[in-house]
């Protein structure tokens, strides 16, 4: 019964594993265009995370953090309804976000069953993820260099998508280059924790060369934000323990820190044209449409938040009233405009305290890195939402949500295990390598 429980939870690992790899490439597939704007790998999402959360039933009513989501989420859908009446697209996805919150946490509960506190074999699990995730999409770039094309061909396929020219830009299996961008900084965080290995070194080089060619100015700086503040707490840590004489520098940490320099250099020599691409992109954001675009996109959330600031339009409601040519691109305005700013409070509040609590929970145990691993993840979330999310739609978008809900709940289903005198490390984790 048990063996058959973890190949259950093995098979639906590597649904997510397809999901997040082959991104918005199912589209290719003729039903996808049944569902409408749906991708039909996240309907297989849905479908396969039902006989994990019927098996797991009790742990879905019991927790706190799952219950918390699909009432906010529930009430959004009322004042929404109360707002516009039954809107049928805006309460499509309303549902969809509830069933999403359910897969992230039948995600984490699978990966909480198969690798239990092996967080060196998840990360290398989730960096071998995103390393097939850039390889696809690399190879996509060599078969399209120009997007236009890319688009013709959905269109001709009856598939309604649209997308943004791009020339010689790793638009990705997602694409969208500054989705891409942004969500490739979390792989890349997790990885410096299994990066002592060639071979993922070499999967971190490759996707930081993928961040590069997707010249997003928002995925690039998030990832040297994120850095910078991985990197000065973990300076400001090392200087306060090796001043309470705790600890000593390892050597590799010396020669890793000796060495980055020339890395850096030998990937701006190598990549040349690439990064002086990045650095005109930069330059000329004052002038750029694309910035000026998400400018006016900005003043329109805000207009939408000041129609019900209080409790919000409801989740989705107010994108279908907007006019044509008219959007938003802020990932906060967008949250702020679905559950109002009492909402968003409650939520900031309830997030926090989880955080601080789990956070609190991790230190506990012998091994530093799942502590430090909770401690990336929040810090990407955070820089998520405050920074990258103001130039990009990306918090509710599935390809960006489901990896990190599944994080989240993973981390919650371990500190609950610690609970348990049953706890232990699962001898099943070696189904990694299967990921």
């Amino acid at each position: 019964m048990k063996l058959t429980y973890i190949r259950l939870n093995s098979a639906f690992l590597l649904l997510v594993f397809l999901f997040v790899v082959l991104g918005n490439l199912p589209r290719f597939v003729p039903i996808a265009g049944t569902f409408g704007n749906l991708n039909a790998s996240e309907l297989v999402i849905y479908l396969c995370a039902a006989p994990i959360l019927i098996k797991n039933f009790k742990r879905v009513i019991t927790s706190r953090a799952v219950l918390f989501l699909l009432s906010i989420n529930s009430f959004s859908l009322g004042v929404g309804i109360y707002h516009y009446g039954l809107v049928t697209e805006s309460m499509f996805y309303n549902i969809r976000l509830s069933a999403m919150i359910l897969s992230g946490f039948a995600a984490g509960v699978a990966l909480h069953w198969i690798f239990r506190d092996d967080i060196t074999r998840m990360t290398k699990a989730f960096v071998i993820t995103y390393g097939a995730a850039t390889l696809f999409s690399f190879i996509l770039l060599i078969i399209y260099p120009d997007s236009t094309v890319l688009w013709l061909k959905l269109e001709q396929m009856g598939i309604n998508f649209t997308g943004d020219p791009h020339q010689f830009r790793l638009v990705s299996t997602y694409l969208d280059p500054n989705f891409f961008g942004t969500i490739i900084v979390l792989p890349l965080l997790m990885a410096t924790l299994v990066i002592q290995r060639s071979g993922y070194l070499a999967v971190f080089l490759m996707m930081v060369v993928a961040l590069l060619f997707s010249f997003s100015r928002s995925g690039i700086s998030l990832a040297l934000l994120a850095f910078g503040c991985v990197f000065g707490l973990k300076m400001l840590s090392t200087v306060t323990q090796y001043q309470s004489k705790r600890i000593g520098i390892a050597p590799s940490h010396v020669y890793f820190l000796l060495l980055s320099p020339f890395l850096v250099l030998a990937l701006v020599y190598v990549f040349e044209s690439q990064v002086d691409r990045v650095v005109e992109r930069f330059v000329t954001t004052r002038d750029d449409s694309s910035a000026l675009s998400r400018l006016k996109a900005f003043d329109t959330g805000m207009d939408l938040i000041a129609q019900h600031p209080l409790l919000g339009h409801g989740y989705n409601f107010a994108i279908g009233h907007l006019k044509g040519g008219t959007k938003v691109d802020s990932s906060l305005q967008m949250v702020i405009m679905s559950y109002g700013l009492i909402g968003t409070l409650v939520i900031l509040l309830a997030a926090s305290l989880w955080a601080w609590v789990i956070s609190s929970k991790l230190r506990q145990l012998s091994s530093p890195q799942p502590s430090q691993l909770f401690r990336k993840l929040v810090i990407y979330i955070v820089l998520t939402l405050l920074w990258a999310g103001h130039f990009n739609q990306i918090v509710f978008y599935p390809f960006w949500l489901l990896p990190v809900l599944a994080l989240f709940f993973y981390f919650d289903q371990l500190c609950v295990s610690l609970k348990s005198p049953q706890f232990f490390r699962s001898r099943y984790g070696t189904f990694a390598h299967s990921l």
